[in-house]
C-alpha cells in the first residue's frame, strides 16, 4: 500500500479503495467522506500517514447515505488504541535496554544494582495496571536485534507480574517477583553462550551443564545479598510440581510460589517465541499445550491465573467466529475464559470492515470462536532451553 500524509488530507474527500490507519485498521470505505473531526483525531494521536491502494478523489464511487458518523467513532477508538499499545510498545523496548544493560554490567564488572532493578520492576508493574492489554500482546513484542536471553527475561517479567497481580499479591511482594523473574536467567549468563544459543538440540552432556544455571544464578544472588525469598525463586524456577524438574526434584507445596509463577510465565513466553531450532507457537496452541501440562509442570492455581490474563485465545490473537467472520481478541472475559472480546475486523469472504464492533463472544452462538487463525508448526518438547 501507498502512504499518504495526513497534512494532505482533504475534508469532503474520498478514497477510491479503503484507506487504512495501519497494516491492520481500516479507518475509511470508498463512499465514506474524509472529516475534519478524523484528520484532527490522527493529528491529536501524533499519526503522520496513512495507507491505501486507492488515490484520493474528489467524489465517491458509491453513495452510502449512512455517512461518516460512526466511522469517525470507530477511528477514534482505532487510533487510541494504536497509540496506547505503540506506548506499550516503546516501554517492552525500555525493558528490553534495561535489562540488556544489566548483563552487560554483571558480566564486565559482575555488577547488580538491586535498587536498579526494583524501580524498573516498579515501573513495569505501572505498565501492566495501566496497559494490560497491550503489553500482554507478547507475541508482538518484537526484539529482532537483541540476545534471545534479554527477550525472554523480559517477557517473562511481564507475565509474571500479570500473574502476581491477579492473585492479589501486595505491592511489596510484586517487586520481589518482578525482581526475582528479571534475574531468574542471570546464572544462564555464566555459561558458554554456545549452550543456550545452540541451533540444535542438546546432547544430554550439553542438558546436565546448562541444567546448573539455577544453582549458579542462586549462588550470585545470594553473594550479592538479595533477599533469601528472591534466590530460592531463582533456584525454583524449573522445579515441576509433579517433581520432575531440576535441579532438587522438588514437587508441590515444597516449591516457591515465586517460582510457581516465573516456570509458568517463562514456559509462555518461551514456547511463544521463535528459537534457531524451532518455530514459535502461537498463543492459543502455547496455552492448550500448557494446559496437558497442567498438575505435572505447572501449578493448576498459577496456570488459571495467566489464563485469567490471557483467555485461551490470548490477547492479540485472530481467530474466527462460528458466523465465519474474523476479528483479533482484544480482551479477556473473567467468567469465561473461553470467550474473549473479539473486535470483529473482516467478513466470512475476507471483505474488510470499516466500523469494527467489538463483540462478547459469550453472548450468541453465531459470536462464539471456533478456532485460531495462525499456522505455526508445534514446539519440540524436552529441550531445556524453552522454558
Amino acid at each position: 500500500m501507498r502512504k499518504f500524509a495526513v497534512s494532505t488530507l482533504e475534508p469532503g474527500h474520498y478514497f477510491t479503495k479503503p484507506l487504512y490507519l495501519d497494516d491492520r485498521y481500516v479507518l475509511l470505505s470508498p463512499e465514506t467522506p474524509i472529516t475534519s473531526e478524523m484528520i484532527e483525531r490522527l493529528r491529536h494521536w501524533s499519526y503522520q500517514e496513512v495507507l491505501s491502494d486507492g488515490e484520493q478523489v474528489e467524489k465517491p464511487i458509491a453513495l452510502n447515505d449512512e455517512g461518516g458518523e460512526t466511522i469517525s467513532v470507530s477511528v477514534d477508538r482505532d487510533v487510541k488504541e494504536n497509540a496506547l499499545f505503540r506506548e506499550a510498545e516503546s516501554y517492552y523496548g525500555e525493558l528490553l535496554g534495561f535489562v540488556e544493560r544489566l548483563f552487560t554490567n554483571f558480566v564486565t564488572r559482575n555488577e547488580l544494582a538491586e535498587r536498579q532493578i526494583s524501580e524498573m520492576v516498579k515501573r513495569a508493574i505501572d505498565m501492566v495496571r495501566s496497559h494490560r492489554r497491550y503489553i500482554l500482546r507478547l507475541s508482538d513484542m518484537k526484539a529482532p536485534d537483541k540476545n534471545y536471553i534479554v527477550a525472554h527475561t523480559s517477557k517473562t517479567t511481564i507475565a509474571a507480574l500479570a500473574i502476581g497481580m491477579t492473585i492479589r499479591l501486595p505491592s511489596h511482594k510484586l517487586i520481589e517477583l518482578g525482581t526475582a523473574a528479571v534475574l531468574h536467567e542471570i546464572g544462564m549468563i555464566r555459561l558458554p553462550p554456545q549452550l543456550y544459543m545452540s541451533q540444535k538440540k542438546l546432547a544430554e552432556k550439553e542438558m546436565r551443564a546448562i541444567s546448573a544455571h539455577t544453582v549458579l544464578g542462586f549462588k550470585i544472588l545470594r553473594a550479592a545479598s538479595f533477599p533469601m525469598s528472591v534466590c530460592l525463586a531463582v533456584l525454583e524456577c524449573r522445579e515441576n510440581v509433579d517433581g520432575t524438574g531440576y535441579p532438587r526434584t522438588l514437587t508441590g507445596e515444597k516449591i516457591g510460589l515465586y517460582a510457581k509463577i516465573i516456570m509458568v510465565a517463562g514456559s509462555f513466553a518461551a514456547i511463544t517465541s521463535a528459537r534457531p531450532y524451532r518455530e514459535p507457537l502461537d498463543g492459543h496452541s502455547a496455552i492448550v499445550e500448557m494446559l496437558k501440562q497442567r498438575g505435572r509442570m505447572y501449578d493448576e492455581t498459577v496456570l488459571k491465573a495467566l489464563i485469567s490474563n490471557l483467555s485461551i485465545y490470548p490477547i492479540g490473537t485472530h481467530v474466527e467466529l462460528a458466523n465465519g467472520t474474523r476479528g483479533m481478541v482484544v480482551d479477556t472475559n473473567a467468567d469465561n475464559a473461553r470467550a474473549p472480546m473479539v473486535r470483529v475486523i473482516a467478513g466470512p469472504h475476507g471483505e474488510q470492515y470499516a466500523e469494527q464492533p467489538v463483540v462478547d463472544t459469550s453472548s450468541s452462538e453465531e459470536y462464539r470462536v471456533v478456532r485460531a487463525v495462525a499456522d505455526h508448526a508445534p514446539a519440540p518438547a524436552g529441550d531445556l532451553r524453552e522454558e
